[in-house]
């Protein structure tokens, strides 16, 4: 996940993820949030951070973001760990963005949860400081999951740990048309006509017998279908995709617009990726 720190610097991997099982639930809370059930598992697929010490804080990305610093989960990270842990701390941070934005593969959170972990690791802060992980949860939902990311079921808004289920490779392939798709207008279309959602119990039992069969055969997510209201190029990639040789089961990660198909092997992962009319990417799940 890390190189040890040397001279004040850490390199890091921030890992994307993929939802074996979203559940949204109808309504929302105070605070604006849709109950969720979230089962994410890791990818290897993953944005790189180098951090070090510096006289004030700085964060870069490349390719550039285009968007304001203070719009960015990463920079809002460093702001807030530098209000709760160390006020005179600065920090430079270099972002390279391997993982595709607006695809439901946690690319803001993942970047977020890294940059904590590595001040973290910088100022001898356990990774699991009830503070650090409070952090995390104001910043975005899923990033109380990057802070460790082993597959695990997060319930309340998709922020709160419930289990953790023992790791597992899988080869994975990712398929995203060039179209993105916005959480807050997925949410939005969801409201319109809102689902009940399924019970995750299938997948948590399949996760835990590490049963791959089981857990492709279990993809769930009833967010799918307004993102691709939104994006109706989703459709067109989960039909390609579940139509490919090698497919064991694809479904839409979070609000998408990114579909992933779990493959019987890296070779059909890898041969998916090439025939693919978009973008896409063979990879497999962190073990």
């Amino acid at each position: 996940m890390a190189h040890p720190p040397h001279s004040d610097q850490l390199v890091l991997r921030a890992p994307a993820k993929v939802n074996l099982h979203l559940g949204i639930y109808p309504g929302r809370d105070g605070r604006g949030y849709h109950r969720a059930d979230s089962v994410m598992i890791a990818l290897e697929l993953a944005d790189e951070l180098r951090v070090s010490r510096a006289e004030a804080a700085d964060v870069s990305f490349s390719p550039n973001l285009g968007i304001e610093n203070e719009k960015i989960a990463a920079c809002k990270a460093v702001r807030a760990f530098e209000e709760a842990f160390a006020p005179q701390c600065g920090y430079r941070i270099a972002v390279t963005r391997n993982i595709p934005s607006a695809a439901g593969l946690g690319s803001s959170s993942t970047d977020a949860a890294a940059v904590l972990r590595a001040m973290a690791m910088l100022n001898g802060i356990p990774i699991d400081d009830p503070q650090l992980m409070s952090i995390a949860r104001t910043i975005g939902a899923d990033v109380a999951f990057f802070l460790q990311p082993d597959p695990a079921l997060f319930v309340g808004a998709g922020d709160v740990h419930d289990r953790s289920f023992p790791p597992l490779r899988m080869p994975v392939v990712l398929v995203k048309p060039e179209t993105g798709v916005s959480t807050a207008e997925a949410y939005g279309a969801f409201d319109e006509r809102p689902t009940a959602p399924q019970d995750p119990e299938r997948m948590v039992q399949a996760l835990l017998g590490s049963d791959i069969a089981a857990i492709a055969a279990h993809l769930y997510n009833n967010l799918a279908p307004a993102a691709a209201q939104l994006a109706p190029a989703i459709g067109e990639c989960m039909a390609w995709l579940r139509g490919q040789e090698g497919v064991l089961g694809a479904q839409v990660t979070g609000s998408g617009s990114c579909s992933f198909a779990i493959c019987a092997s890296d070779e059909a992962a890898a041969r998916i990726a090439d025939a693919s009319p978009w973008w896409a990417c063979a990879t497999h799940t962190r073990s």
